[in-house]
């Protein structure tokens, strides 16, 4: 499983994009960045989008990558996500107003946009034989994390989550977890302002570190503000745990 960094942090600046991971050049996790840092040939290859939550710097570039392919004849693109957060995509994003409605555009057999209904707690299968699970975590609104299986292992993305429990409790129970990937926004000293708004600080994301057992996979670090991004580096830093890693943009990682 290859994963590139198209963007890796809580909003954008300039050279600095909001979340989008790219798995075998196919499948899109979030989809905060796409557009500004693929090719059109490149933006053909992607199949899939999983979505964990409908804010804005996770759907965005929905728009803009269907707004580049919607005249070309092509398999849909399948947007993955839970009943609740795909309603909420379609009542306030892609709904002829805000967003053209792809689902029904163009005309005919041809329509560039599919929604695909997902329960939590279940795989399903993917193109290149990967399977995706969606599992609750806690944001503020509808959110969910993603279980990715592929054949020799399992990598765990939270989205954005502040301190929650389900998501470690499945994660303990997952054979040949290869790597985490976990949200980090704030800084310590901006505990308050994450506590209100469903986020980790280092100091908290440590606290969610411990409730995996006995695990020693890489813990790969995203979300992050980037006007507070050398505040937490140095805040994740003083924790002294050498699994972490903080994510950027425009790298690879083979797992």
């Amino acid at each position: 499983m290859r994963i590139k960094v198209l963007g890796c942090y809580g909003t954008e600046f300039l050279r600095f994009k909001s979340s989008g991971f790219l798995i075998d050049r196919s499948v899109m996790l979030d989809a905060g960045s796409i557009c500004s840092t693929l090719t059109l040939d490149e933006q053909r290859e992607i199949q899939e989008i999983l979505i964990t939550h409908s804010h804005l710097d996770h759907i965005k570039d929905i728009f803009f990558l269907l707004n580049n392919l919607f005249e070309e004849k092509r398999q849909p693109i399948t947007v993955y996500s839970t009943a609740e957060i795909l309603q909420l995509l379609k009542q306030h994003f892609i709904n002829g107003i805000i967003c053209p409605d792809f689902t029904s555009i163009p005309q005919g057999d041809h329509h560039v946009l599919g929604f695909e209904t997902i329960k939590e707690g279940e795989f399903y299968p993917l193109s290149q034989g990967l399977s995706i699970r969606a599992e609750k975590v806690d944001h503020n609104i509808a959110a969910v994390g993603y279980i990715i299986r592929c054949d020799h292992g399992h990598i765990v993305y939270t989205g954005d989550t502040g301190p929650t429990e389900h998501i470690w409790k499945v994660c303990n129970s997952l054979e040949n977890l290869l790597a985490l990937f976990i949200e980090c926004s704030f800084p310590n000293e901006q505990q308050e302002l994450a506590s209100l708004s469903g986020h980790l600080t280092p100091q908290t994301m440590a606290q969610e570190l411990k409730k995996l057992q006995e695990r020693d996979c890489p813990v790969f670090v995203f979300h992050m503000k980037p006007q507070y991004l050398k505040t937490i580096e140095a805040d994740i830093k003083a924790l002294g745990d050498e699994r972490i890693s903080i994510l950027a943009q425009g790298e690879e990682i083979d797992l």
